[in-house]
């Protein structure tokens, strides 16, 4: 994706975010965080959008989802809202040098085994959804517990921290999992 596009994109997702999120909170993430989320890919190989701006790509595609869904699972603004904020935590730390994705040194590792980006060591660990809700906070985000919960759980309910909720989830974040299966199996 050309430079021009990737700008494009991320102007989309600001547009669509700033729909259903108020201003201060947009200005916020843009300032703090946009010139990384442009650039951020979504994981370590292309098919898991391991290519530039897959993060942004995969949140549009998702509030997408989301939002076509919404008549089976609750308020389309929040399922929207929930579906482009979800994975902000795959930027890695919000210091200088913590993103969580870098690119793949060894040609090895990009010719064998298509990984074009490699793990940050030296950011810190958490899963994507506690790194998210990190974010927000220090972005002030303002969010509902619907919302809190949705983006904890994100990642999906298979995951032994996220078990614990399986039988207590609402529709939003119903919502926001079935979006995210749409779009990572391609419907």
């Amino acid at each position: 994706m050309s430079a021009e596009n990737l700008v494009e994109q991320y102007e989309k997702y600001c547009d669509v975010l700033s729909k259903v999120s108020d201003s201060g909170s947009v200005a916020r993430l843009s300032e703090a965080i946009g010139d990384r989320l442009v650039l951020a890919p979504r994981g370590l190989t292309a098919e898991d959008g391991g290519v530039p701006g897959g993060l942004v790509e995969f949140s549009l595609r998702a509030a997408s989802a989301a939002k076509s869904m919404s008549r089976h699972f609750g308020d389309p603004k929040t399922l929207v809202r929930v579906s482009l904020l979800h994975e902000l935590g795959k930027l890695g730390d919000l210091c200088e040098g913590g993103d969580l994705f870098l690119p793949q040194e060894s040609d090895w590792h990009r010719e064998k085994l298509g990984q074009m980006y490699k793990y940050n060591d030296v950011c810190s660990r958490m899963n994507v959804g506690h790194r998210t809700l990190w974010i927000l906070s220090h972005l002030n985000f303002d969010l509902t517990r619907e919302e809190w919960m949705a983006i904890n759980v994100s990642q999906g309910l298979h995951l032994q921290e996220n078990q614990f909720y399986a039988s207590s989830i609402d529709g939003i974040a119903a919502g926001l999992l079935a979006a995210r299966l749409a779009v990572l199996h391609g419907e």
